[in-house]
């Protein structure tokens, strides 16, 4: 379960940084105006940078080319987006293809329209109303309003697609903050589950919602560590440990929806009927009302991804399982997409303070990573999935259920 997607073709150009950056220029000439009424000033420099040339003049806003290697960044003294040509767009373009060249540099972008917006005026006068996560936040949902658009469709073979959308995100979750950095920290861009629910956010809404998010009405969902033992085994808990507190955990949560339900345990003897497999590691079995788990495949998940992405599917299927004891279906699209809802409703519950099983460091970007490239969360009772369903729309749908609640999940009876 790597995050790295396959390799796509270059652009027509040979390019694809070039592309972008002339593509995005072009959108946000109509966005802007559109969305904020006024003109778009013309972004002054586009500067690709040579890291690999010890000889290369040293680029903008920083002292030395040394300074650039691996990175991209705005300079607002300058109007100058820069980025490494020889190691980092190279690299982007080899784990996320075309789509993690242009979310790095859209990233950049937004922070240009942050700029002509006048949010680097407001900030300085006014730093505890903008922290830097915000602003990296309103970046990333400004790269999702960008990615939206058509105008992106000929870089690289870009195509604004939930595919494409897709190998954004994943890009995003490799950028996202170190385990245990806090939200205010100075340099925090936000951990893979904010920065991929901004980019959504723009994606689907526009830029005006991106304009809107304050301090107010974002939360951040980075914590610290909880202990010295914790960290040092980076927010995973071993394997067994993981299960026991899992089911007495989840069997507490789910129990209450349906009352009088004698909520399952998990159990290793599988299940009797057909499909008992194709749920994945975990699986709802129709035939008693169990829960079976393949230990195999669940400790290749626990060890690839980490312990929440077992946890993901886990409460999936208690949410399959749930449907059942409530006299719903647990065949059929609806199903699978109730158990993704319920998923990030059960998520939410472990953000709860004072709860003796709650989220490390991690652990959401954990259930991105998961639900963006498997679709076992999403699968029915006998496996069934909508293949036309990307990633993107199953991080959207657990999204839901954290931020609405269980309720928000369940078809009206």
């Amino acid at each position: 379960m790597s995050v790295a997607a396959s390799p796509r073709s270059p652009s027509a150009t040979g390019d694809v940084a070039t592309d972008a950056t002339a593509a995005l220029q072009e959108i946000w000439r109509s966005v802007f105006p559109a969305a904020f009424g006024r003109a778009w000033t013309d972004i002054a420099r586009f500067e690709p940078v040579h890291t690999a040339d010890a000889a290369a003049p040293a680029p903008p806003c920083v002292d030395r080319v040394a300074d650039l290697v691996g990175q991209a960044f705005y300079c607002p003294a300058a109007d100058a987006v820069v980025w490494d040509a020889d190691t980092l767009v190279p690299d982007l373009q080899r784990r996320f293809g075309s789509a993690g060249v242009t979310v790095a540099l859209a990233h950049e972008v937004g922070h240009a329209v942050q700029t002509r917006l006048g949010i680097d005026e407001a900030q300085s006068r006014e730093p505890r109303r903008y922290p830097a996560i915000l602003l990296e936040t309103m970046a990333d949902c400004y790269a999702g309003v960008a990615l939206a658009q058509p105008g992106l469709q000929p870089v690289g073979g870009l195509a604004s697609d939930a595919p494409v959308a897709d190998d954004a995100l994943l890009a995003l979750v490799g950028f996202r903050d170190p385990l245990g950095v806090e939200p205010g920290d100075d340099s925090a861009h936000g951990n893979a589950f904010d920065r991929v629910s901004a980019f959504q956010d723009g994606f689907r809404d526009g830029a005006a919602r991106c304009a809107a998010m304050t301090t107010e009405n974002r939360a951040f969902t980075q914590r610290r560590f909880g202990s010295a033992a914790d960290r040092a085994r980076r927010g995973d808990l071993p394997l067994p440990l993981l299960l026991d507190a899992v089911q007495q955990d989840a069997v507490g949560w789910f129990g209450p929806l349906a009352p009088g339900w004698n909520v399952p345990p998990l159990g290793d003897a599988g299940c009797p009927e057909h499909g008992r497999t194709a749920q994945g590691p975990v699986r709802f079995c129709t035939v008693g009302g169990g829960l079976s788990i393949d230990r195999g495949a669940f400790a290749a998940v626990h060890r690839e991804v980490g312990d929440f992405a077992g946890i993901t599917l886990v409460a999936s299927r208690y949410g399959i399982a749930l449907l059942g004891a409530l006299g719903l279906a647990t065949v059929g699209l609806p199903a699978g997409a109730a158990a993704v809802c319920l998923t990030g409703a059960y998520t939410a519950a472990l953000m709860e303070p004072g709860r003796g099983f709650t989220l490390s460091p991690g652990d959401l970007d954990e259930a991105v990573q998961v639900l963006l490239t498997h679709d076992w969360a999403a699968r029915d009772s006998e496996g069934g999935v909508d293949s036309a369903e990307h990633g993107f729309d199953r991080v959207a749908r657990f999204r839901g259920g954290l931020l609405d609640g269980p309720d928000s999940c369940l078809p009206r009876r």
